[in-house]
């Protein structure tokens, strides 16, 4: 029998140092052909090896040596069961040669490369066992995988229910595709493709439930160079991606930045060497306000192989210097591919630094008060005893992406991109968020804006999200971190800002669609306040009014010589004088305000209209609170 073997291999074949050691075999002509067989790995002579190996055994059934030797060429040549059988033939012909503890390790090793953690286990716990018994120290390596093993027999008692669909071969059209991600509302997927060798980014976009061809991002991203392993912003306008070689850059691949404008890709520009270094970055990961940024490096100061680092922009709007992400995340393994949900807090990646089922596994932890929690494996079976390098789950929490490799003809593997449902019980483990979009435009010609849009928290005043809306096509995206009431302010120079108010506290998952007009500042111009609150027949200003109030500041201070009217109004329920006197009274409220903060109170009048002019028909409750309203006119 024949294998023919590349020279790729020979470094892991040929031996350290030919020493002389005790054999197992007395048999002179065994002995003889097993010499002959290393002398010709030694020079890289496959064939003349393998049949000295087998001519060795031939003379001595019982020489251990040869087998381990055989099951070496085996393995590089990726029989693993042939590798295993002449291994386990080594081991069980003479228990005490010098290589036995070496052919345990490697065959329980190619057990666990299999994924059968039931066969590998016995011979992990015997070499544990000798190591004791000879006074020695079992290796890192091997504690890890009896470690693994156990874990894994745990995790495949409790399999995770899910079940992988390969998106269509519209998609999947190519040799392999894989990194894929998505924007918050889920219509837009980019990923990276590969087609003889060459990596560039694609782009399908889903209508009706159906995905599109994919088809190259842009002609300024895509080179005949490699560029891969993409991310977007929540709102598909802000794109970091990975270009190696085919640019000019810091290191062997640094990372890059485009900006959508319209329908267009700006030119990428390099981040800058606050985030590149002269090693290798890529796997980026954007928050979803396009502000932070997770991505991997090998660089100086990495506590393994390769780490988790991460860049914030800063007051001045530029990239701060990146930061290891820390030990809680990083091992002295590979630690790759982040991916930061939308919300902001929970971190997937991959690792093979930390107990899992082999190899690299994949994680998640979440971000407490600055603090990192300590990584919890997904589990089986989206961990098995392959690799799993990346995974995508969209913002809602309900489905996730990622690419799954398979055999193709007996060549190669291919990748390709599938779906799955996040099963329940995973989506209990992280916060779920929903997305608020739309398009801005002015009320009167209707003319697409752009315009900078504020998400606050109302318990706290909080800035949780700042966009702004495109400025050809007025479209915005935000993400709505689930729970909670939300305010949502849109602002542009020479317009009256627009105030919204969303109630999420019991409606987790919810998202919305919502077209913003923009009144230009102009006489009779009129606009409701939504954010000023007060409590029931009351009149005084309630603490999470102050952000929509200090917002008419700002604007009336632009615009000092322009008087308005502010105007309180009412439902219909209750005495029509008692209603008429409280909406005067909160109207007065956000006047005395106002002068307090340095408005001219003689270009400031307040009235009380009470039910007299209803905004809807006082018809249902949601009606009457519509109605129950402050206005303010431009006069």
């Amino acid at each position: 029998m024949k294998i023919i073997f590349s020279l790729f291999f020979l470094a892991f074949l040929l031996p350290k140092i030919y020493s002389q050691v005790p054999l197992s075999s007395n048999n002179k002509k065994a002995i003889d052909a097993y010499e002959k067989g290393m002398n010709a790995l030694q020079n890289r002579n496959i064939e003349m090896a393998f049949s000295e190996f087998e001519e060795a055994i031939e003379r001595d059934k019982l020489f251990a040596e040869p087998y381990f030797q055989l099951g070496k060429l085996y393995e590089q040549n990726r029989q693993f069961g042939n590798a295993i059988l002449n291994y386990e033939k080594s081991i069980n012909s003479n228990d005490g040669s010098s290589i036995t503890m070496n052919a345990i390790q490697n065959v329980a090793n190619l057990y666990v490369k299999k994924g059968d953690y039931e066969r590998a286990l016995p011979y992990l716990r015997r070499y544990m066992e000798r190591m004791k018994t000879s006074s020695g120290y079992p290796t890192k390596r091997v504690t890890k995988q009896l470690e693994n093993c156990l874990f894994a027999l745990e995790m495949k008692n409790k399999p995770l229910v899910i079940n992988p669909l390969e998106l269509p071969k519209t998609v999947n059209r190519f040799q392999s595709q894989y990194f894929p991600a998505l924007t918050a509302d889920r219509e837009t997927l980019i990923f990276t493709g590969n087609q003889d060798s060459e990596e560039n980014l694609y782009v399908s976009t889903r209508k009706d439930s159906v995905w599109s061809a994919p088809i190259s991002i842009s002609d300024k991203i895509n080179t005949p160079q490699n560029e891969g392993t993409a991310t977007i912003s929540a709102d598909g306008r802000t794109l970091v991606f990975t270009s190696c070689g085919g640019r000019k850059g810091f290191g062997s691949c640094d990372l890059f930045i485009s900006y959508k404008q319209g329908e267009n890709w700006t030119s990428p520009q390099n981040l800058g060497s606050n985030i590149n270094s002269n090693e290798w970055e890529s796997q980026p990961s954007l928050s979803a306000d396009g502000r932070t940024l997770y991505f991997v490096s090998d660089r100086k100061g990495s506590l393994g192989k390769r780490d988790i680092w991460v860049s914030k922009i800063d007051s001045t709007n530029a990239w701060g210097k990146a930061v290891n992400l820390g030990t809680t995340i990083n091992t002295i393994e590979d630690d790759l591919s982040p991916f930061i949900h939308a919300n902001g807090k929970t971190l997937f990646y991959s690792s093979e630094g930390l107990v899992g089922m082999g190899g690299l596994d994949l994680y998640f932890s979440e971000n407490q008060n600055g603090k990192w929690t300590n990584p919890e494996n997904l589990g089986f079976p989206l961990n098995t005893h392959e690799d799993q390098v990346a995974l995508f789950i969209t913002a809602d929490g309900k489905k996730a992406y990622y690419s799954l490799e398979r055999d193709q003809d007996d060549k190669y593997r291919r990748a390709k991109i599938v779906e799955i449902d996040v099963p329940e019980s995973l989506q209990a483990k992280f916060r779920a968020t929903s997305f608020l979009k739309g398009t801005v435009y002015d009320a009167q010609t209707k003319q697409k804006l752009q315009a900078d849009i504020e998400l606050i928290l109302l318990k706290n005043n909080e800035l949780v999200g700042k966009i702004n809306s495109d400025s050809q096509t007025g479209t915005y995206t935000s993400v709505l971190p689930s729970g909670g009431e939300y305010a949502v302010f849109v602002s542009k120079k020479g317009y009256f800002f627009k105030s919204l108010n969303f109630d999420f506290s019991d409606k987790i998952g919810r998202d919305k669609v919502l077209d913003i007009p923009l009144e230009p500042i102009k006489q009779n111009a009129k606009e409701i306040l939504n954010n000023i609150f007060f409590d029931t027949a009351k009149w005084d200003l309630k603490p999470e009014s102050t952000v929509e109030l200090d917002k008419l500041v700002t604007l009336l201070k632009t615009n000092p010589d322009i008087p308005i009217e502010i105007s309180g109004h009412t439902d219909d329920v209750g005495k029509d004088a008692d209603n008429v006197i409280l909406s005067q009274k909160r109207a007065k409220s956000v006047v005395n305000y106002l002068v307090e903060k340095g408005i001219n109170p003689t270009k400031m009048k307040s009235e009380g209209y009470g039910k007299n002019r209803p905004y809807l028909p006082n018809t249902s409750d949601e009606n009457r609170k519509l109605n129950r309203r402050i206005e303010v006119k431009f006069l």
